[in-house]
C-alpha cells in the first residue's frame, strides 16, 4: 500500500467514525435521560408511599395507608436489590401476622403491640432504603393523633353498629315525644 493511500484510509475512517458517533451520541443522551428519568420517577414514588404510610401510621385502617401498603410490592420490585427484597419480606410477615391473627376484644392489646411491631419494621426497612434516619422509638411513638379524633372515629362505629342492628330488625328506634312550651302558649 502507498503512502498516500494510508492517509486517504485514516483521514476516510476518521470521517466515518465522526458521523457514526454525531448519529448515536444523541440517541444515546436520550436512552441515558429516560433511564434517569425512570429511576427519578420510581424514587418519587417510593418517597410518596412512605409519606403515606408516615402520615398515616397512626391510623391503620385509614384508605390511604391500607392502599400504600397494597402497592409496597409494585413500588419495591427490584428483586436484585437487598434492601428491596428486605421491604418485601418486612411487608409480607406484616401481611401474614394481619390475615391470621384475628383481633379479639380479649387479645385486643397484645394483638396491637405486635401488630404495631411488625409495622414499625415495614417502617424502618423502608426508611433505611431511602436513606431516613429515624429509631423504631421513635417511629413507634412520635406520631401526633389528638384523642378527639379517636372520639369522633368511636362515635361513628357506634353510630353505625346501631343502625345496622335497626336495619337488620334486631334493634328498635324510640320516639319520645314532648311538648314543647311554645305550643303550650
Amino acid at each position: 500500500m502507498q503512502p498516500d493511500n494510508i492517509i486517504i484510509n485514516y483521514l476516510f475512517s476518521k470521517d466515518i467514525l465522526i458521523v457514526i458517533s454525531t448519529l448515536i451520541a444523541p440517541l444515546i443522551a436520550i436512552q441515558a435521560t429516560r433511564y434517569l428519568d425512570r429511576k427519578r420517577e420510581i424514587r418519587s414514588t417510593q418517597q410518596s408511599l412512605f409519606l403515606t404510610l408516615m402520615a398515616t401510621r397512626a391510623t391503620p385502617t385509614n384508605i390511604r395507608h391500607v392502599e400504600a401498603l397494597n402497592s409496597i410490592d409494585v413500588i419495591f420490585s427490584d428483586k436484585n436489590n437487598k434492601k428491596e427484597s428486605a421491604i418485601r419480606l418486612a411487608w409480607k410477615a406484616y401481611l401474614d401476622f394481619l390475615a391470621t391473627r384475628r383481633w379479639t376484644p380479649e387479645n385486643s392489646e397484645s394483638w396491637e403491640a405486635e401488630r404495631k411491631n411488625f409495622h414499625i419494621d415495614l417502617l424502618n426497612n423502608i426508611a433505611l432504603y431511602l436513606g431516613y434516619e429515624f429509631d423504631k422509638t421513635h417511629l413507634k411513638n412520635q406520631v401526633y393523633y389528638p384523642e378527639r379524633f379517636s372520639n369522633e372515629e368511636n362515635y361513628a362505629a357506634i353510630g353505625k353498629e346501631a343502625l345496622l342492628k335497626v336495619l337488620k330488625g334486631e334493634s328498635s328506634i324510640s320516639v319520645n315525644i314532648k311538648e314543647n312550651e311554645t305550643c303550650q302558649k
